[in-house]
């Protein structure tokens, strides 16, 4: 069972567990995802789709799921700024939501949830690269969400004997990632160069993420759900590599090949972090995670796909 499975990240996800063999079922409200995402799988009889809201799991649905193995709870609010302005909504979806998900592996005698968590729980990290040792100590409602959801999945493995594994995403990207408002830099900046406009930058530029493309997103995120044994509970899922917010612009100009050079410095953002870099070596040990895409393929993959999205 895959939650948020016709969103941005669920639907790739989805996409591979079906290619594999896999029987999957997607639990998603189509408030953000869509069908269409799912659309190269949508006809294969290993899927099933039901429309439903993480925070209010019928239980009559679940009751005829029928087996499922494992859980992949990628359903969520997923903006840092969208949960200052919203922040109870964003603990009734991304909190609330994680426990029902919980509950209802429960009672279905799912063996391992995986749950979608964010690098967002670390906040500001005093060094890098970030390990999973690192302190937790959010600085906005969504990554305070996550956390709260770890500790959950936690207490589920002690009380219900259910595996959980927590994936800690830094920057995913690539098609299909929305660029509406509260959107990641990447789709926004593909929106701009779309559009030939300046492309706007918060603070100097100088801050820097960890960009993964969602294909190596997915493929830890495999790995998590499939791999027999598994000793650690938390991984970093990221690429290991660090680019400043105008290394990002600068290369996506390029990428795009006539996009206007030009930048526009706006203030600094509210809840957003500094740097962000992971430490990937766990994931790597234990899970056999190997990012593949460079950034510039990455971003030239995602581009075409933007231009080709006229919603």
């Amino acid at each position: 069972m895959v939650t948020g499975g016709a969103g941005f990240i669920g639907s790739h996800l989805v996409e591979r567990l079906v290619t594999d063999g896999n029987d999957v079922t997607v639990l998603d409200n189509l408030s953000t995802g869509k069908k269409s995402n799912l659309s190269s799988v949508l006809r294969s009889k290993g899927l099933v789709i039901k429309r439903a809201d993480i925070r209010r799991i019928p239980y009559l649905l679940a009751k005829n799921l029928g087996k499922v193995d494992r859980v992949c709870h990628m359903a969520a609010m997923t903006s840092v700024q969208g949960s200052i302005k919203h922040p109870v909504l964003t603990s009734e979806v991304n909190l609330i939501g994680t426990l029902r998900v919980l509950e209802t592996a429960r009672r279905l005698k799912a063996e391992r949830v995986v749950f979608a968590s964010s690098a967002a729980v670390y906040g500001s990290p005093r060094t890098v690269p970030i390990t999973e040792g690192a302190n937790t100590a959010p600085v906005s409602p969504y990554g305070a969400s996550k956390a709260a959801s770890e500790l959950y999945c936690r207490s589920f493995e002690a009380n219900h004997g259910i595996e959980t594994v927590s994936l800690r995403y830094f920057n995913v990207y690539g098609p299909r990632q929305r660029s509406g408002q509260y959107s990641g830099v990447i789709s926004i900046f593909s929106r701009g160069i779309h559009q030939k406009l300046p492309l706007r930058i918060f603070g100097d530029g100088s801050q820097s993420r960890d960009f993964v493309f969602v294909s190596d997103a997915v493929a830890g995120t495999v790995a998590a759900l499939e791999k027999e044994r598994i000793q650690s509970r938390v991984f970093n899922i990221a690429s290991g590599r660090e680019t400043t917010i105008l290394q990002l612009a600068r290369t996506m100009q390029e990428v795009a090949k006539g996009a206007p050079s030009n930048l526009r410095f706006e203030p600094a953002r509210r809840g957003e972090v500094y740097r962000s870099l992971a430490d990937i070596t766990r994931a790597q040990t234990e899970l056999g995670y190997s990012p593949t895409v460079p950034l510039p393929d990455g971003l030239s993959k995602t581009m075409k796909w933007f231009v080709g999205d006229r919603t």
